[in-house]
């Protein structure tokens, strides 16, 4: 080294040096001397090394937070603290989210079914703190990975056909043009309790013994005065038992619904799962034959045989509880089995009162064969009706239904349907006459009845909101809109007709509702007003009394099943508005995914041997 140079520090050399002891501070303070920027690059690197350590920290405490208040929404929710707006009084109680297990590890046996029940004063009519719209489905089965579904319960991870449902579902997006009202929620929910009154201890609800739940004084069910002919009769509990158990599944109760009623009139509590929808279809499923059947030849009703299995496939659409799978497909495999064959040769058609097979044990019977045949191929629009709604919330639910059986339907109602827009009952050239009936004379007979039967029929079953003829029906059916005032032609008629209402009711709010594709409000508006104002004046709303929230005047259909029926129907037709799904959008929905599916499916195509993707 030239003598020049100048010598590195003592603190650096020394350190080298044989004759100098080793310092550490005095070589780091050499570095640091020596190096400043390389010192100053290695504290940065160490400052925001450290920085990242606490945020990776601190959000890891958060997960672990957030997975601790998970956990314990599933086992109990905290109801919320009061607040003076929230404090009316409400007889549902909601503040009870069931720990819901998935639906395949729930028990196959319906004894075995889960229920609980909570305390409750009885004397007042109070209910927890929560408003209307805030109530939880029973169980919509959806959930997530981590298994909380709606309303913060256990779910299979599938959501529920009929998920949709909850009482108070439109009033909180907000009173929507054409939707549910405050009134009409309400009306709901007071019907429900009537019903509830006037069950059973069975869990069925009979013509015949509804009086027995009214005091001796005052009872809810009218006399028909009509005379022997039309005595009250047990022929219908199978349907009525079933209409009423569907008022509750419209409303989002299933059969392990928690939430309960006070009836403050009987002072009586009732949880709406175990105590009044699990027992009435308990009731229902021990009363079904082998072959899937409610009734016997010689007794047989159409009507209860499509009530019930429409019940039963709601009850497992809901929950998708194994319990009701398979009474529910049996009544579909019933009903299927009981449809008329063509009478063009091939293919079904609809049906009437009798089955095929009840009518071949009755040949005999018939004064020769050309009456025989007819009667093998005779339909009516109001049973076929009734059985597509079967079919429909069974295939919704996952059940098994024949096409031909749709198709066959639709066929029927087609041939039916005259070019105006009106349906026949028995075919096209009865449309718009009167059904007859026992009561023609106190009843005017509304001809789009059938009309809108129909409607339903090729929505729900075609799902094509462009069909011309769907708007043919409706324009005839808002000639004629809900009225509890007597026909101003002749005063001695009642216009009031729940059985078109409902039919009406269902048809136009899917044609033009609030959730239809193509929601013009045209013919659902006119009529929601009307059906909302009709029903509502029409609901008995004394104060406690057995009375209140039943519908209690007759119309042409009731005189033999009375007020459980007319309640149950018109609580059903106000649950219109979040019943079903709209089946045009769910047909766009389906398409826009099978579109999709198949745009992935094009994409993912090998391309040919010395092709080009761009010369497909």
């Amino acid at each position: 080294m030239d003598d020049t140079t100048p010598e590195a520090p003592d603190e650096i050399r020394g350190s080298h040096r044989k004759d100098a002891g080793f310092n550490p501070v005095a070589m780091v303070r050499g570095f640091v001397q020596s190096f400043p920027w390389l010192v100053i690059a290695i504290a940065a690197h160490i400052v925001v090394l450290s920085g990242l350590a606490v945020w990776k920290l601190g959000h890891d405490a958060e997960k672990k937070d957030d997975a601790v208040v998970i956990q314990t929404s599933i086992r109990k929710e905290t109801p919320p603290e009061d607040t003076p707006e929230d404090k009316k009084e409400d007889l549902i109680d909601r503040s009870a989210i069931p720990e819901n297990v998935e639906a395949e590890l729930v028990p196959h046996e319906i004894e075995n079914l889960p229920t609980d029940t909570a305390p409750r004063d009885l004397t007042q009519e109070i209910g927890d703190p929560n408003s209307m719209s805030d109530m939880p489905n029973s169980d919509p089965t959806g959930g997530t990975a981590i298994g909380v579904g709606v309303g913060g319960h256990h779910g299979t991870g599938t959501p529920s056909t009929f998920s949709g449902r909850r009482i108070g579902t439109g009033l909180r997006k907000g009173v929507l043009p054409g939707g549910p009202t405050q009134g009409t929620e309400e009306a709901i929910r007071i019907g429900l309790i009537w019903l509830v009154r006037h069950q059973n201890d069975n869990g069925s609800w009979s013509a015949m013994t509804c009086k027995d739940h009214c005091p001796a004084d005052k009872p809810c069910q009218p006399e028909t005065g009509a005379g022997e002919a039309d005595a009250y009769t047990d022929r219908f509990d199978v349907g009525i038992t079933s209409l009423s158990l569907l008022a509750f599944l419209g409303a989002g109760f299933g059969h392990n619904a928690k939430q309960y009623v006070v009836d403050t009139y009987k002072a009586k509590k009732s949880e709406l799962g175990k105590d009044v929808v699990l027992k009435g279809l308990k009731w229902l499923v021990a009363r079904q034959n082998p072959d899937g059947s409610f009734s016997s030849p010689g007794h047989r009703s159409l009507y209860n045989e499509a009530l019930a299995a429409l019940a039963l496939s709601e009850a497992y659409g809901f929950t998708l509880n194994r319990a009701w799978k398979e009474p529910a497909q049996k009544a579909i495999n019933f009903l299927c089995t009981a449809q008329k064959d063509s009478p063009k040769g091939a293919g079904k058609w609809g049906w009437r009162y009798d089955t095929p097979a009840d009518i071949q044990d009755k040949r005999a019977d018939y004064a020769n064969e050309k009456d025989f045949q007819g009667e093998l191929h005779d339909a009516d629009t109001s049973v076929t009706g009734w059985m597509v709604m079967a079919l429909k919330s069974a295939h919704a639910s996952g059940l098994e239904v024949p096409k031909e059986s749709e198709e066959g339907a639709v066929n029927f109602v087609k041939w039916a349907s005259r070019q105006d827009g009106l349906v026949g009952y028995l075919e096209a050239g009865s449309a718009g006459l009167p059904i007859q009936g026992e009561h023609d004379a106190q009843f005017k007979y509304h001809g789009p009845s059938m009309a809108s039967v129909a409607m339903c029929v090729r929505v729900f079953i075609e799902q094509n909101i462009d069909d011309p003829y769907l708007k043919l029906s409706a324009e005839q059916i808002v000639k004629e809109l809900p009225n509890a005032d007597a026909d101003p032609k002749d005063k001695s008629k009642s216009l009031v007709d729940y059985y078109y209402w409902y039919y009406g009711s269902l048809a136009l709010n899917q044609l033009d509702g609030p959730d239809s594709p193509k929601r013009t409000n045209k013919y659902w508006g006119p009529w929601n007003k009307a059906m909302q104002d009709t029903l509502l004046s029409l609901q008995s709303k004394e104060d406690k009394q057995c009375s209140t929230g039943g519908f209690l005047k007759p119309d042409r259909w009731s005189y033999t099943i009375g007020p459980i029926y007319t309640t149950a129907i018109n609580i059903l037709t106000l649950e219109v508005y979040y019943r079903y799904e709209n089946a045009f959008g769910a047909a766009a929905n389906k398409r826009m995914k099978k579109g999709a599916s198949s745009a992935k499916a094009e994409d993912a195509k090998p391309e040919a041997a010395g092709g080009d993707k761009n010369n497909r």
